[in-house]
């Protein structure tokens, strides 16, 4: 008996199967999309982004009031943005909508590691498993992908699946726009519910090899089922370049972070319930030696701003639930720029409470007994309304004081 396992995705799968039918299955089919009103109302499935700066995440961004009295990482006046509840952030912020700065709160995560690998594989292993993983899987739902990383660089951390979930990466939207119907009609193309036999046909055939191999083949098995669910549903009509015209996008790649964060919304309205999105890869964010905190600003208003602003504006409402949050492997420390061995992470969402657990001193430290890893988990998947197992699976959450849930 074999047990080699196998290297082919979900996404491999339903893309060799259904793919070359123009009907690629991605996930649950989201029924009125058609004009920007509808796409900002459509999202109601609990979702999450996360954002992560390979590198660093500089306090200044979530905790501006602790360098303003030495004017470290040139924090002034003038570049702070007081939100309320003790919140004081990077007038970079401002450009957000209103709804997104009344709802925003930054979370304490004491790890104690000031080293890049320790600490991205620290952020991303609770229980030697992705919390990424534990969450989706955790959180239910019908999508055919529940968890997707969006672009070519990979978040850290455990890839063992959950569940049956596993982190499937699109580098490009086509495949789903094509899902969502909103690719133009391909004539030559096989019927939806003609490649779903053909699905069922082959599962069948391969009953034996997957029941006598049931974990080195687990992915084969999800994938054939996620196929056939989802070419069992009607494409819905979707605008797909309204969606392009939103991020201000003229190609379906997945490559900077405009499209990163315009992946994750038609993911997540594809039926994903927690989206990656990496930030650069390497060590994009590592700014050692930026003392005035100039480059950092200069790349989170470059880079970040422009599709958050957009992503939060459409999907991050009074009537979704879906959350973002935003951190990296730590903070940066005083006076050079290098190494903190804490983060103080910025949380997004409808359910988040305006406030902080993350104010830093002005050496870039954080109060004793500020929760770890474990803690941001437990409130991420609080803000994301998941069962309550799921919750205590990460410790429950310690960050109480943020969150409305």
């Amino acid at each position: 008996m074999s047990h080699k396992k196998s290297n082919i995705s979900r996404r491999d799968l339903i893309k060799l199967t259904a793919g070359t039918t123009g009907a690629m299955a991605i996930g649950g089919m989201v029924p009125g999309i058609m004009t920007p009103e509808a796409l900002a109302q459509s999202a109601t499935q609990s979702a999450v982004l996360v954002v992560f700066l390979p590198g660093g995440y500089n306090a200044l961004f979530s905790s501006a009031d602790s360098f303003s009295g030495a004017g470290t990482f040139g924090v002034t006046a003038a570049n702070m943005l007081n939100l309320g509840g003790g919140l004081v952030v990077d007038n970079s912020f401002n450009t957000l909508g209103a709804f997104a700065k009344a709802n925003m709160a930054s979370v304490g995560v004491a790890h104690g590691i000031a080293a890049h690998g320790g600490a991205k594989t620290a952020q991303f292993s609770v229980n030697n498993l992705s919390p990424v993983l534990s969450l989706a899987a955790g959180m239910g739902g019908s999508g055919s992908i529940k968890a997707a990383n969006v672009g070519a660089e990979m978040v850290p951390g455990p890839q063992t699946a959950v569940s049956g979930t596993s982190l499937q990466q699109i580098t490009d939207m086509k495949s789903t726009i094509d899902a969502l119907g909103g690719g133009a009609p391909d004539p030559t193309m096989p019927k939806r519910e003609i490649a779903a036999k053909g699905i069922t046909a082959a599962e069948i055939m391969s009953l034996q090899r997957l029941q006598g191999n049931p974990e080195s083949l687990s992915s084969m098995t999800n994938g054939y089922k996620a196929a056939f669910d989802t070419l069992s549903k009607a494409a819905q009509p979707f605008n797909a370049q309204e969606l392009m015209t939103a991020y201000g996008l003229t190609g379906t790649a997945v490559t900077d972070m405009r499209a990163k964060f315009a992946a994750a919304e038609l993911m997540i309205r594809s039926g994903a319930n927690v989206v990656t999105a990496s930030a650069g890869g390497g060590l994009s964010w590592d700014t050692h030696g930026d003392t005035s905190g100039a480059r950092a600003r200069q790349k989170f208003i470059a880079e970040i701003m422009p599709g958050l602003k957009v992503f939060t504006d459409r999907m991050v409402t009074a009537t979704s639930n879906v959350t973002v949050v935003i951190f990296g492997d730590f903070a940066r420390s005083l006076p050079g720029s290098d190494h903190a061995s804490v983060t103080s992470a910025t949380v997004i969402g409808p359910n988040v409470k305006l406030g902080t657990t993350g104010k830093v001193d002005a050496n870039v430290g954080l109060p004793a007994g500020t929760p770890g890893v474990n803690g941001l988990w437990g409130l991420v998947s609080a803000l994301a309304k998941a069962p309550t197992s799921v919750v205590q699976g990460f410790g429950g959450n310690p960050h109480t004081a943020i969150s409305k849930v």
